[in-house]
């Protein structure tokens, strides 16, 4: 047979192939990392005492005619493209144990100490004395032993650290010796996280502003933990393995009120005075005119401030080719129109969302209830990572709902601060307020009542918000509310014959919880004592 000889056609056929291979592999030259990756960079957003009225999705957030009332295009963006949790709790409602909750996927009463339990009889007292240290299991570690480069920036106030130096809040910032003392201060923050499973971390707050740092440098400073974020992924640019950045602003709490947070000096750091301002985001003086612009009143600008950081992480994602790679999980760390510092409706919801469009879907709106020690176990999942044996996680995964599939992950949430806890199933609530009797005459030995907290006489400035709200019941040691009837808790219907067999319920099922915690709570099973 003869053979045909080759075509024109196939001969400038083989020509494209063949260029299309070279461009191909130009690419991969070029950036190795443009391929969907079998495990996602993840990135938590942790904000700090945000209110619902910040976020144009909720009903707070929008007008009487349902148009936002906040300029945020970078969350809205996140927002629109992500999964919303519309019933988005915490299990700890003050800063710390929720920042806990948060990295570790436990709760934080498994931080207490022995001491702390036998100090509130077998209690455990759960408030800002929960720490995260070199053996505490948690996500930035777990990563990190399945090859991810992990990094940490912006607001601690949960791993344990020791700052060399005690630097008076009269200091002056300037001085020579006390700035090297702040730097110093600052590396050893960086060591803490080093040490708990961060291979870099940078611009750390400590904690709250107030009363960390000296009044001259008491100024929040966006740019700050921003520019450490960029320098973060640039180095993690560099590298082949998926990244891990924990991103915890200090915005929007004190100091300063909402609108005046972002004119703070813009060299003020944890570290003293920049020799200049940071130029890594759009300029601050640009804030207070686009908020006027959009028709909306200056105490949004603080947000936009917030939104701008954000945008700046995204715009660097996308810059080195990581956007589509990467998986983001949004969080304030607990609520704070009402309750915080209590676990009524007001201090336990929180917002959070997810965004991460190559990894799951878009555009869902979930009511099944989810829980901040949830982000651990779904971003372990999404990484495709089995916990270390030695890691036993509370939080269940959230796959399942970023996938699509609309059915519980949780049963009940199990809620705890203080000397209180709390179950919430079916919508239906169970609140106990058991102060132990030792403590109590300790702390009311000036006359002051023992608040939920439990660790100081009169409660704390954080609690009064909840002891004004929640007034009419408050002090009341047992608490039943039907969330969905009554969801602002002003009608407690413990006494209520009809609510016998709910409240038998919650109560074996709060048992649950405590029998698998450390410490005990005393809780009586039997009946409610009914009214004449």
């Amino acid at each position: 047979m003869k053979k045909s000889k080759p075509t024109i056609y196939t001969f400038f056929l083989c020509v494209l192939i063949l260029f299309m291979h070279f461009i191909s592999l130009a690419q991969k030259k070029h950036n190795p990392k443009s391929a969907l990756k079998k495990q996602p960079n993840i990135i938590f957003i942790v904000t700090d005492d945000q209110h619902r009225d910040q976020f144009n999705f909720l009903k707070e957030g929008q007008d009487e005619d349902g148009n936002p009332t906040n300029l945020t295009p970078n969350m809205d963006r996140l927002v629109s493209e992500g999964v919303i949790f519309d019933k988005s709790y915490v299990s700890t409602s003050v800063c710390t144990p929720s920042r806990y909750n948060i990295l570790t996927g436990n709760y934080a009463s498994r931080a207490s100490k022995r001491s702390n339990i036998k100090r509130y009889q077998g209690q455990t007292n759960v408030t800002w004395n929960v720490r995260i240290d070199s053996s505490t299991n948690n996500i930035a570690k777990e990563l990190q032993k399945n090859g991810y480069f992990t990094g940490g920036v912006g607001k601690n106030h949960v791993i344990y650290s020791i700052n060399p130096h005690k630097v008076p809040l009269s200091a002056n910032p300037r001085d020579s010796i006390v700035k090297s003392q702040l730097i110093e201060n600052q590396l050893a923050q960086i060591t803490s996280y080093k040490k708990v499973g961060f291979d870099f971390a940078g611009s750390i707050y400590k904690g709250n502003l107030p009363s960390q740092y000296p009044k001259g440098v008491e100024d929040h400073n966006m740019e700050w933990i921003v520019e450490a974020a960029l320098t973060f992924l640039t180095e993690a640019d560099e590298k082949e393995n998926p990244f891990f950045l924990y991103f915890a602003t200090t915005i929007t709490h004190g100091p300063d009120k909402l609108g005046s947070k972002h004119k703070g000096d813009p060299l003020a750091t944890p570290i003293g005075f920049l020799e200049k301002p940071l130029e890594v985001m759009p300029p601050r003086e640009t804030i207070g005119k686009r908020i006027e612009e959009a028709g909306l009143e200056q105490e949004k600008t603080d947000l936009l401030w917030l939104d701008d950081a954000i945008g700046t992480l995204l715009d660097k994602l996308d810059a080195i080719k990581e956007l589509e790679n990467t998986v983001i999980f949004f969080i304030n760390d607990h609520g704070v129109e009402f309750g915080k510092g209590s676990l009524y409706q007001g201090g336990i919801e929180t917002v959070s969302f997810a965004w991460g469009p190559s990894y799951f879907k878009n555009g869902i709106r979930t009511q099944q209830m989810v829980s901040n020690i949830d982000l651990v176990p779904t971003a372990l999942e999404l990484a495709k990572i089995n916990p270390s044996e030695n890691y036993k996680i509370d939080g269940k995964s959230m796959v399942p709902l970023l996938k699509g599939k609309d059915r519980p992950i949780h049963s009940s949430l199990y809620f705890e601060i203080g000397a209180t806890r709390a179950i919430l199933k079916n919508g239906k609530k169970y609140l106990a307020f058991k102060a132990p009797e030792n403590v109590k005459k300790q702390l009311e030995k000036n006359g002051k009542k023992t608040t939920h907290l439990c660790d100081k006489p009169g409660g704390r400035g954080s609690e009064s918000p909840a002891l004004k709200f929640y007034a009419k019941n408050y002090f009341v040691q047992e608490q039943f509310y039907d969330i969905n009837k009554d969801p602002l808790e002003q009608n407690n219907g413990y006494k209520n014959t009809f609510n016998e067999y709910f409240i038998k319920e919650l109560k074996l099922e709060l048992k649950k919880y405590i029998d698998d915690l450390p410490g005990t709570f005393p809780l009586n099973i039997s009946k409610p004592i009914v009214k004449d």
